[in-house]
């Protein structure tokens, strides 16, 4: 397997609602409870990188079946998206009940698909999704202090800061 295979896991993700995005070989999908062994596998492959960009302990340590728990049928179900390359999950967005018509956006990515734009479609994707399925009209985002990549997406989707906390900053972006 050649490094930018490493973090790819071949179990195919289960079918369900997908969502296209500008780049051909990427999508997003549903994750559900059958997805739950390939996305901890992700997670834990990942562990080092992860932890980089913020407190991750949580999600490092749920078992399977916590995250099929999380990803069973239930009112938050379809509101988190696998981001699928070429059928392998790389990573994951998202929307966080907060308060509607205003979410909340959390997302990560393998650290062999950074850098070459993924998070940015993909969250492109969601947001258009939150806007026309769900009526969202703000997306908050946190981001460790530090973590220059995820800001860095953030400003290209025209996410603008709007506070500064003592471990992350908070993004906020207004759809229209």
């Amino acid at each position: 397997m050649g490094p930018d295979q490493r973090d790819r896991v071949s179990t195919p993700v289960a079918r369900g609602h997908r969502l296209t995005t500008e780049r051909p070989g990427i999508e997003l999908r549903r994750l559900t409870a059958a997805d739950a062994a390939t996305y901890r596998a992700v997670v834990r492959r990942n562990a080092a990188h992860l932890g980089h960009g913020g407190d991750w302990h949580d999600e490092l340590e749920a078992t399977i079946g916590d995250i099929e728990r999380r990803f069973a049928d239930g009112p938050d179900a379809d509101r988190t998206f696998g981001i699928i390359e070429d059928g392998a999950l790389i990573g994951q967005v998202t929307l966080v009940h907060v308060a509607p018509p205003r979410w909340g956006l959390g997302y990560w990515l393998a650290v062999d698909a950074t850098g070459r734009g993924v998070m940015t479609v993909s969250i492109r994707a969601v947001l258009a999704h939150a806007h026309d399925a769900l009526g969202t009209t703000e997306v908050l985002a946190g981001v460790s202090h530090g973590n220059d990549a995820s800001i860095a997406v953030l400003e290209r989707l025209d996410f603008v800061p709007v506070a500064r906390l003592a471990a992350y900053t908070r993004f906020l972006r207004v759809l229209a």
